[in-house]
């Protein structure tokens, strides 16, 4: 059976192994599971391949850096919303299978997580908590374009109710749509280049002077599956919105980060 944990294997090659899993599975001795086909990674995360995975990576490193190590091979990790775990294999080199979970609310990602032959713990969730997962024992959350679409009171219910599932001390990391997103909206209308979005949206101007202003967003749209507009749509979390209630909500720190490298979503750390 393959099991391992803390592989001494470098970014690089442990990269690669990813991409090439048939390659590498064997003789690492980690169940890298196998990767969907390109159509079906850009109907869920907008891109395929090589891009794809450089995006989790370059996420899942972000996190391993606010990741205490004291103890790591033995905390658990849950990747909520995470489709069809681009992101949680990367945590086979860190962790054993049973430490990892994958929690989602659509079928179709669920169904393709474990289409993929994953050696994590796949969780079908429903899309308002709560998950079927004892309090007080998982040490890092995170969360990758989930927070991004979420209204603001399904947000806050998320927020307490994965709050209640760290640890003291845990970690829960989460994104949501920044600046950058608002430019790259605002390049494509200057271009008069369709974007699909834009009928469910105010003009980009429009989000720039509310998000300065520190509101919390939100445009809903139809998100397919089981995500109907009042649950899904396009959410814009500020710095100071989510700073002004993180004690409320359970956590006693609260880090801001905009968005880098191939990450193009701002990115929150709250601490149990």
């Amino acid at each position: 059976m393959l099991h391992t944990a803390k592989v001494q294997i470098s970014n690089d090659e442990w990269f690669e192994a990813n991409l090439n899993p048939f390659e590498y599975r064997s003789s690492l001795g980690i169940a890298i599971p196998n990767l969907p086909s390109d159509e079906v990674q850009r109907r869920f995360n907008g891109r395929a391949g090589r891009e794809n995975l450089q995006q989790a990576f370059d996420f899942y490193k972000f996190i391993l850096a606010n990741t205490p190590e004291r103890g790591m091979d033995r905390q658990r990790v849950l990747d909520f919303g995470g489709g069809w775990g681009r992101v949680l294999r990367f945590f086979l080199r860190e962790f054993p299978p049973e430490s990892l979970s994958l929690a989602d609310c659509l079928t179709a990602a669920i169904e393709c997580a474990q289409s993929l032959n994953t050696p994590f713990n796949i969780i079908h969730n429903q899309v308002n908590p709560p998950l079927p997962l004892q309090e007080n024992t998982i040490a890092v959350c995170y969360a990758y374009s989930v927070f991004s679409h979420l209204p603001e009171r399904q947000c806050c219910n998320w927020l307490r109710h994965l709050g209640d599932l760290l640890v003291p001390g845990g970690k829960l990391i989460i994104t949501t749509r920044g600046l950058s997103h608002v430019d790259y909206i605002e390049k494509l209308e200057q271009m008069n280049t369709p974007y699909h979005l834009a009928p469910y949206l105010p003009k980009p101007a429009a989000i720039r002077k509310e998000y300065a202003k520190g509101v919390f967003q939100f445009y809903p749209m139809q998100g397919g599956g089981e995500l109907s507009e009042d649950v899904f749509g396009e959410t814009w979390i500020t710095k100071r919105w989510l700073q002004e209630r993180y004690l409320s909500l359970g956590f006693s720190a609260c880090r801001f980060y905009t968005e880098f490298k191939t990450v193009d979503q701002c990115v929150f750390v709250l601490t149990k």
